[in-house]
């Protein structure tokens, strides 16, 4: 019997080296390689980017991570990140070789959720990989996304969940000096190579950065600072007053510093750019203007075609506004003056968490904490915007507010209910709340698409909020549609500007043409678009693809489509390219039908 059993056990023995055998021989050595790196590989993989990515800048693992020990991630270096070119370079790298290793698995083997991560992570890698060459046409600065207009409300914002919290935050205001000195250094290689920007951009962060730290003793990162450290529960009054005191000397030294460098640097530097058009007009300023369109819509249509869908969305509202006007005459009179009702932010947000129900999945049960941009940032930041929070604790919320937009001069230029459905429910807030409670794996926060979540706010904002806002149809969807002509207007001046020439002249007739005359207005958006490249793309353009993606499901589906499906669809798909959610969505309708 022993002898049996031994001789069944080198049967067993045998058979699975010729079974090994037929494997290496039928797939290749590569093939093999691929066959050993299977799912458990690849998460294994997928974690450990995930790591050694979100601890090179502690502002990222912060506002991705609110425990980052619960992951394994306790020993990390506090950072702003490294923006002078040798790393940019050494990122490229970087990229080349993950690319590789990315290659080494087996897509086949990998479970459906695994294939979207690996598709996702392939598509940044080729897209980036694009600009591989054009690393100096990048920009740091800008007058509403740069880097100076972003960081102080990032810092006043950096949650103290913890003491070593309120230390990591100490650390990283003692390196604004640093890296704004590296910034500038950046600055200085792309105005060697003729790419430094127009004196009208330079001019206008300058004037914010001024503004910024015109009153050191009474900047709001001091004011915000104290609040937080006076609620944070633990500490000694002693230890408290020590970190207040610590703060505030930081702030008057290494933030006004760093910010003094930024003015300083710019203003040395101006004169230098060559360019005060487009991207078109530097040497490779188209493929670097596609690239960034590309990454940042999340779109693979060329400029051309993104033009001409645009054009046909300026035209069909133009066809609808014709027919309604025909139909209704005082349709008009009722588009111009119409008055929405006076409405409190938590008011707002608590009446648009209800009504969206009837459309879209019941979202997690989270606070939210409604807050106005300091006196001091009003002019450069935005109308509105919402802080996305950590995935591990999306329970708490946070959406700024700019007092500019709705008191003032300036009032009316904003409706309070539809942006806060663009920046609440069921835009930004509910999205990240709602994909963060789906749990995708945590590399998928690295790869986020701006087309996607600003197409989506988009999307719900024109295609719901103002339904929700209690307009009757048609003129519900005339505002919406007038507003997103606005937006369509913006996007294709873009894309006239950096891809096809156009100057100043050519913007004025343009939106003449639209009935804006006023050539002080015009000016502005020509300066803004120069400045920002394709940052109103990632808004319309994300809209339009999130509307053919619905479009398509719609004609595919038929009776059998339902709308809250859609958007559950989308929002747990998550932030990826519009090509790779479309093919997802194949699967997706089959399962519908």
């Amino acid at each position: 019997m022993e002898n049996e059993q031994k001789k069944n056990k080198k049967w067993i023995i045998i058979a699975g080296c010729l079974l090994t055998l037929l494997i290496v021989l039928a797939v290749g050595i590569m093939g093999w390689q691929n066959y050993q790196k299977g799912p458990a590989a690849f998460d294994a993989y997928m974690d450990e980017l995930f790591k050694n990515e979100i601890t090179a800048n502690t502002i990222n693992l912060h506002y991705t991570l609110a425990y980052p020990e619960d992951y394994g991630i306790e020993d990390y270096e506090v950072s702003l990140g490294d923006y002078s070119l040798e790393k940019m370079k050494e990122s490229y790298s970087e990229m080349e070789e993950l690319k590789e290793e990315l290659s080494a698995f087996d897509r086949n083997r990998l479970s459906e959720e695994q294939k979207l991560t690996y598709d996702i992570v392939l598509n940044y890698l080729e897209t980036e990989l694009e600009a591989e060459d054009l690393l100096l046409y990048s920009e740091i600065l800008g007058p509403t996304t740069g880097y100076q207009a972003q960081l102080p409300v990032l810092l006043a914002e950096y949650t103290f969940r913890t003491e070593q919290d309120i230390k990591d935050y100490l650390e990283l205001v003692a390196l604004v000096d640093d890296i704004a000195e590296q910034i500038i250094e950046f600055e200085e290689e792309k105005s060697e190579a003729g790419l430094f920007m127009a004196d009208y951009a330079a001019d206008a962060i300058i004037a914010q950065c001024e503004e910024f730290i015109a009153n050191p003793e009474d900047n709001y990162m001091i004011e915000v600072f104290n609040d937080k450290i006076d609620a944070f529960e633990g500490l000694s009054e002693e230890k408290k007053a020590e970190y207040c005191e610590k703060n505030k000397e930081l702030i008057t030294t290494e933030v006004v510093d760093g910010y003094e460098t930024f003015i300083e640097g710019l203003t040395d530097l101006k004169g230098t750019g060559t360019n005060e058009l487009g991207l078109c007009y530097y040497e490779d300023g188209k493929d670097y203007y596609e690239y960034l369109v590309c990454a940042g819509t999340g779109s693979d249509k060329s400029i051309k075609k993104l033009a001409k869908e645009t054009e046909a969305f300026l035209s069909d509202y133009m066809q609808e506004l014709q027919m309604a006007y025909l139909e209704k005459p005082e349709i008009l009179t009722d588009l111009m003056f119409y008055e929405f009702e006076e409405v409190e932010p938590a008011q707002a947000l608590e009446d648009l968490a209800e009504k969206i129900e009837e459309d879209f999945p019941t979202p997690p049960d989270v606070e939210y904490t409604i807050k106005y941009v300091h006196s001091s940032m009003e002019e450069n930041l935005s109308p509105a915007f919402y802080l996305t929070p950590p995935v591990d604790d999306f329970e708490g919320n946070t959406i700024y507010i700019n007092k500019k937009y709705t008191e003032g001069d300036s009032a009316g230029t904003m409706n309070l209910y539809t942006t806060l459905a663009h920046e609440g429910y069921p835009g930004h807030l509910y999205q990240n709340v709602y994909t963060a409670s789906c749990d995708l794996p945590l590399v998928r926060n690295l790869f986020s698409t701006t087309g996607y979540s600003e197409g989506w706010a988009t999307y719900v904002e024109h295609e719901y909020g103002y339904r929700y806002a209690g307009m009757e149809e048609p003129l519900a969807s005339l505002y919406a549609g007038n507003n997103a002509t606005s937006l369509a207007l913006s996007a294709y001046l873009d894309m006239k500007i950096h891809y096809d020439g156009w100057n100043r002249e050519e913007v004025y007739e343009y939106l003449a043409s639209y009935g804006v005359a006023d050539k002080e207005a015009a000016d502005e958006i020509f300066e803004y678009i120069v400045e920002e490249p394709a940052n109103y793309m990632n808004y319309f353009i994300g809209y339009l693809e999130i509307l053919d993606l619905r479009e398509e499901a719609e004609e595919e589906l038929g009776k059998d489509f339902d709308s809250k499906d859609f958007h559950e669809f989308m929002m747990s798909i998550g932030p990826a390219p519009f090509g790779i959610i479309e093919e997802y969505m194949e699967t997706w309708m089959e399962e519908q039908k």
